[in-house]
């Protein structure tokens, strides 16, 4: 699947547009992915309307005001709550520059060719949760950072760093060189996931909806773990068990602490 873009291309142009109340405001009080403009209707309570327009004055973003009936035309959904913001690319983290930030607390999350917007989502989530660092991802067979991606992340792809590498290859060579110990969470993989290290740094990887991580990748790692299961369904959702591994890693971290 080739990445997918906030950018329009052609008439696709409502992909551009963010909507709902939480994401907006969650995506201009970080400043970090700056709208091209916003668009306000009646159905925005007017104490957050009254805060988008001081964020538009200090930021001299262009702001439309219109109907709600406009603003349901402008995003092709009735879902935007009064509130809506034209986003640009989004502004990806350096992987070279994070990759000099290390300390012994340094947590990455790599995520290996994830298609679904909502698990690509979900997984931010709960890495900004759980105390993760960074999120790495490719650039080829995965999920840009798109609106689904904010929305069902609640807006948390705006509070921590997300790089995107032409090769995840590479960049897991060198966190190694870099003394990270590199865990891949494995359906298939001997060990327990409550009997691994997971103590920092260290890396975590999760793998593709279908096909899991890639075996080269796998052949870089440290160790594999599986998630004990309590009955014979097999596998989890990949955002759930990327949340289970980066909880137990908290957990270590935390035991490791006190």
């Amino acid at each position: 699947m080739a990445s997918r873009s906030l950018v329009p291309h052609g008439p696709s142009h409502n992909r551009a547009w963010l909507w709902g109340r939480h994401a907006v405001m969650e995506t201009l009080r970080a400043g970090r992915w700056i709208p091209l403009e916003i668009a306000l209707a009646p159905r925005c309570p007017e104490e957050l309307a009254r805060e988008v327009r001081q964020w538009v004055k200090r930021s001299s973003v262009p702001l439309i005001e219109e109907s709600d009936a406009a603003l349901s035309k402008r995003c092709r959904s009735e879902e935007h709550q009064g509130l809506a913001a034209r986003l640009p690319e989004f502004p990806y983290a350096s992987f070279d520059e994070l990759s000099r930030a290390v300390d012994h607390q340094t947590v990455w999350l790599v995520l290996d060719r994830i298609h679904d917007s909502h698990n690509f989502g979900a997984m931010v989530r709960s890495a900004v949760g759980l105390g993760v660092s960074a999120v790495l991802v490719g650039e080829t067979e995965q999920s840009a950072v798109n609106r689904q991606v904010v929305q069902s992340s609640a807006g948390a792809v705006n509070l921590l760093p997300i790089a995107r590498v032409s090769s995840l290859h590479k960049a897991i060579d060198q966190l190694r060189d870099q003394r990270f110990r590199v865990i891949a969470a494995s359906e298939k993989a001997e060990t327990d996931l409550f009997s691994a290290d997971l103590r920092a740094p260290l890396v975590i990887i999760v793998g593709n909806e279908g096909r899991g991580v890639d075996p080269r990748l796998l052949e870089k790692c440290t160790q594999s773990v599986r998630i004990p299961m309590g009955n014979d369904l097999g596998s989890l959702n990949a955002a759930v068990a990327a949340g289970i591994v980066c909880y137990e890693a908290l957990r270590q971290r935390r035991s490791a602490a006190t």
